[in-house]
Parts: structure tokens; C-alpha cells; sequence
């Protein structure tokens, strides 16, 4: 997870210490988190049938636009179908 760059301490009222990540880890960590989420949804839907964009965020605990990221790939993947238009859109599994 890290870099190898050199490691940064920064003194003052309170220390922080700045270790810098590769990109790769920051990408792997958010393709482990998209997984997580997409699994908590697809498990939301089998269960309810239907999800909203606020439902599914604050189900995943992350921000509409996340949610709506991970909604987005699974319609995508033709896993997922939308509904509706804008503020009234709901996503279901295909059938």
C-alpha cells in the first residue's frame, strides 16, 4: 500500500505524518469499496425489489453521487434497470 516515497512529518500544534500512496492503491481500494457497495445493493434489491438513488446511499452509507456512480455501472452491466426519470428514478433487477 505504500509508495516508497519518503514519509513527511509535520510538526506543529498537532503532528501529522503524510504517507504517500500509489495511485494503483488508492484505485484497488476504491474497485474493493465499488464491489462492496454493488453487493450491498444487488442483496437490497433481491430482498425489496426496487431501490432509489438516496435509498441505495444511504444504505451503501456514501454520498448520492457514489451511489449513483455504482447504480450507473450495474444498468451498465444490464444487471440493474432504471426506471423513472431524475428525482422519481428507481432501479430494479432485470427480470
Amino acid at each position: 500500500m505504500y509508495s516508497g516515497s519518503n514519509p513527511e512529518l509535520v510538526d506543529g500544534d498537532v503532528f501529522r505524518t503524510v504517507m504517500p500512496l500509489s495511485l494503483s492503491d488508492i484505485m484497488s481500494d476504491k474497485v474493493v469499496s465499488d464491489n462492496i457497495h454493488r453487493q450491498t445493493i444487488l442483496a437490497h434489491l433481491t430482498d425489496h425489489g426496487e431501490i432509489s438513488t438516496a435509498e441505495a446511499a444511504k444504505l451503501i452509507g456514501r454520498s448520492p453521487e457514489t451511489a449513483r456512480r455504482v447504480l450507473s455501472q450495474l444498468v451498465k452491466e444490464g444487471i440493474v434497470v432504471a426506471t423513472g426519470a431524475n428525482r422519481n428514478r428507481k432501479y430494479g433487477v432485470v427480470r
